[in-house]
Formats: C-alpha cells, structure tokens, sequence
C-alpha cells in the first residue's frame, strides 16, 4: 500500500513458486478493516450519516483529505467511528443509533433565531426536510395504494417505459409493456438498471446515472417533476387503485373516505379543515363525474403534495 497510508500493519507476502494465490486480497481487506485504521471507519460512519440526513458530517463523502470538506462534528464523527468498530461493524446497530438519537428525531420547524445564526442547518438544529428520491417516490406510490409486491430476491424486472423513449435508446431491447402487473411491482431496487434506457421518473427525480459513481445525490426542482406526477401513468393508474381500495374500506361514508385516503398516502389524519376542504372537492367533482371518479381526482391529489414526496 501507498507509505503515506502504512502504519507497518500490512503485510503482503510474496507469491511461493508453483502456486496460483497467496491471499493478497485478503491481507488487503484486513488492513483496509483493521481497527487500527480510522478512515474506514469514519468513511463508513459518514456515509451512513448522509443516507439517513441527507448530508454528511463531511460534505465530500468521497474525499477525507486536504482538499475536501472539514468534517462539522469531527468529535461525534470520531465517536460513531469508534463506536462502529466496537460493535463488530454492525451497520444496523450503526444505523439504531442514529436515528434514535435526539438529533435524528427533531421536528424541522424553523426558529427565527437559529435560521439567522445557521442558516445552512450545519449545527444541526433542526432536521431538514428531505424529498424523498425516485426509487423512494415509486415505492411509495405503489405502497400507498396497496399495490406493492414485497416479493424478495430473484431477477431485476424490466417496468414500463414509453415507447417513444424506448425508441431513443442505441438498441431497442426493452420489452413494451402496456399494462403493468403485480410482478411489474416490486420494489425499486429490482427494476432493471441500463445505462442507455433510464425510467423517465427516476431520471426526472434525480437518480444518477449507473455510468459512473456518485457520492451524493443532487436534489433539483424542475417543472418535468411536477408533470410526472400529475401526468404520469404510474401515478394516474394508482390513484384508481388507491380509490378501489378506499371504497372497499370505506363504503359510502365519504368522511371516512377522505380519513383513509389520507392515513395512507400522509400517515396522519386530516385536520378539520382539509377534511372540509376535501369533501368539498369531492361533492364539486361528483357533480362532474361520478362518485368514484372524484375520489380518484383526491387520491392524485394527494399524491402530488409537497407532503407526499418530502420527509419533514
């Protein structure tokens, strides 16, 4: 290894004469692991910090050096590392300390005074509001209206996608599905990744391209975002399945209609006010459509509030 990096704790011996492997790559991973070296560790600690917060102690997750960002806690970051190696490498239990901790589980309500001595949130305060990415919003989508198929392991599956967008890839080997199924369904980190053929939504939301690495996802606001969402057949077919599912729940009591559709899709029941307003929404659409075209129109509603796709 590099001498700047040798603490005299690696040890790669030479390849004996007649024989294929000596362990090298092993001796490698154990140096790389050995609780004697502290950027494994902290790389790791960060890393996971800036999944569950959007971001990291270290805002260059991939650069622990001169050039890259001071750490703002270097103190905790020491801690969760030593911690972490204490603990057998566990990433869950890593993972049980964070977001049981105090600071995981503030409110992100501003308070003037903080935002003006911290505007960047970098003491961390309070916790930012965090859009959800676009694996996240899929599932989600699929999960509020009861259609996600928890199905583990097993080949990746090949989603829906526009034939005109299928049309632009270098080879036009992606299936045309026109309808999608149950075993369409699955959660996100199923769906096939290839790198001439991305999902309109996820790359519209932000997913990186599988062409090269990515530290840290970049969050933007784009017009093709609100578009996909409220033009998007995946959010315009689930909307009809969460309707079906609200009515199967809820009969013809449309105060409870409006209560459910909102325990599903926001996990929290609406106020007197949105309940109000809602119902008010659904007695204008019926007289338009039907009944169960107006639940459908406050289920697409739903899905397309701030609310829906941000974790506050």
């Amino acid at each position: 290894v590099p001498a700047v990096l040798d603490r005299g704790t690696a040890t790669f011996p030479d390849l004996p004469a007649g024989q294929s492997t000596v362990g090298r790559r092993l001796a490698l991973a154990r140096w790389i692991a050995d609780p004697n070296n502290p950027l494994t560790a902290r790389v790791w600690v960060n890393r996971v910090w800036q999944r569950l917060f959007g971001r990291g102690l270290v805002d260059t997750a991939s650069n622990f050096g001169p050039s890259g960002s001071r750490p703002t806690h270097p103190q905790l970051l020491d801690y969760l590392a030593a911690e972490f190696v204490r603990g057998g490498w566990r990433l869950k239990s890593l993972q049980r300390q964070m977001v049981l901790s105090n600071t995981y589980r503030q409110g992100s309500r501003i308070v003037a005074r903080n935002a003006e001595a911290d505007p960047d949130n970098r003491l961390l305060w309070r916790y930012g509001p965090r859009r959800l990415q676009g694996e996240e919003i899929r599932d989600a989508v699929l999960a509020a209206s009861g259609s996600l198929n928890e199905t583990m392991y097993g080949p990746a599956v090949k989603v829906r996608i526009p034939p005109k967008v299928i049309s632009t890839g270098a080879t036009a080997k992606w299936p045309i599905v026109e309808r999608e199924g149950p075993e369409h369904w699955r959660r996100s980190v199923y769906v096939f990744s290839k790198r001439s053929m991305r999902l309109p939504l996820f790359e519209g939301f932000d997913v990186p391209t599988s062409a090269q690495s990515c530290e840290r996802r970049q969050t933007t606001t784009v017009a093709t975002q609100a578009l996909q969402l409220l033009n998007g057949e995946l959010v315009a077919e689930h909307s009809q399945r969460l309707a079906a599912l609200v009515l199967a729940q809820a009969g013809d009591d449309v105060a409870k209609q409006v209560e459910i559709a909102y325990w599903r899709t926001l996990s929290r029941a609406p106020t007197s006010a949105e309940q109000n307003l809602a119902m008010q929404f659904l007695e204008a659409r019926t007289e338009k459509r039907d009944s169960t075209a107006a639940l459908e129109d406050l289920c697409h509603v739903l899905f397309n509030l701030n609310e829906f796709v941000y974790l506050h």
